[in-house]
């Protein structure tokens, strides 16, 4: 299993953030993210210690306003200490607008994006201190679709939240073993073992041939009722899944549906209102990409 590592960060740095987590896992390294894992009532301090015991790195995101921030500096303190104590966690600091480091950081080795050109070779650095091999071809933005955070803020136009956990990024299930995504997902499965989650924002259902998923659709229940001949916007619906929209190639358009391929993962992604009355569901399947 790839390495995960965890985002700490203040909410003013968000933007640059989630642009961070899109280009590490366009590196096949998974990472831990505050707004994907903690869902609304759920205690902030339970859920990043669990987080902080759960990965392999922690990204300390620096910048004048995370420095004066008691949630990151609490964070770090944690990461500090599981550090010191031999647990095989490691900081790693990403230093973001200019800012000195704290003494804790001193000497250690940081990824500098100070700026837009020094991106890359920051991403570069922190990619390959997680013992991954730098790809700069993932960084290719010329594909025609919105950025996570464009579709994100289009998203938010229209009272559309980012979905958390197991809502968020859901094609991450595609070809795992149906067992172990029961436990990961929670849920139930139907009578002949399909795998249904269900909250009040959202309805997931994961389909298996033999024993892996092959197939995924969420319905997005705050987008009801509508029709399929209302046209609508599928990016904002990508975003609300934590999906870049520039990741994908659209390659089909209709009224009631939109048809992409994602060529990095195999996928194809569908946004469409099924059946009038119905949410916008967005499907994922590769059995059918490049058809």
């Amino acid at each position: 299993m790839s390495k995960c590592i965890f985002l700490s960060h203040t909410h003013a740095d968000k933007p640059f953030v989630r642009r961070l987590a899109a280009d590490l896992e366009a590196h096949g390294i998974r990472y831990w993210l505050d707004e994907a894992e903690i869902k609304v009532g759920q205690s902030l301090i339970e859920k990043i210690r669990q987080g902080l015991d759960s990965v392999d790195y922690v990204a300390a995101v620096l910048s004048p306003n995370s420095i004066s921030s008691p949630w990151v500096q609490r964070e770090l303190d944690v990461a500090m200490n599981q550090e010191i104590s031999g647990r095989e966690v490691k900081v790693l600091p990403v230093l973001y607008k200019p800012v000195e480091l704290p003494g804790f950081l001193l000497g250690k080795f940081y990824a500098d994006f100070t700026d837009e050109q020094k991106y890359p070779e920051g991403l570069k650095r922190l990619v390959e201190s997680i013992g991954v091999v730098f790809n700069r071809s993932a960084l290719d933005s010329s594909r025609m679709g919105s950025t996570l955070g464009e579709a994100l803020d289009r998203a938010s136009q229209i009272n559309l939240p980012m979905l958390s956990a197991p809502f968020h990024r859901p094609f991450q299930y595609m070809g795992m073993n149906v067992d172990e995504v029961l436990k990961i997902v929670g849920g139930e499965r139907n009578k002949v073992g399909n795998i249904i989650v269900e909250n009040d924002e959202c309805r997931m259902f994961l389909e298996r041939e033999g024993s892996f998923v092959s197939f995924i659709e969420v319905d997005i229940k705050q987008t009801a009722p509508f029709n399929q001949d209302q046209e609508f916007d599928p990016e904002p619906m990508l975003g609300a899944l934590s999906i870049n929209p520039s990741e994908l190639e659209l390659v089909r358009s209709k009224i009631h549906c939109h048809t992409y391929y994602d060529h990095r993962k195999k996928l194809k992604v569908t946004v469409m209102c099924v059946y009038n009355g119905g949410p916008i569901s967005v499907g994922f399947s590769s059995k059918y990409y490049g058809m």
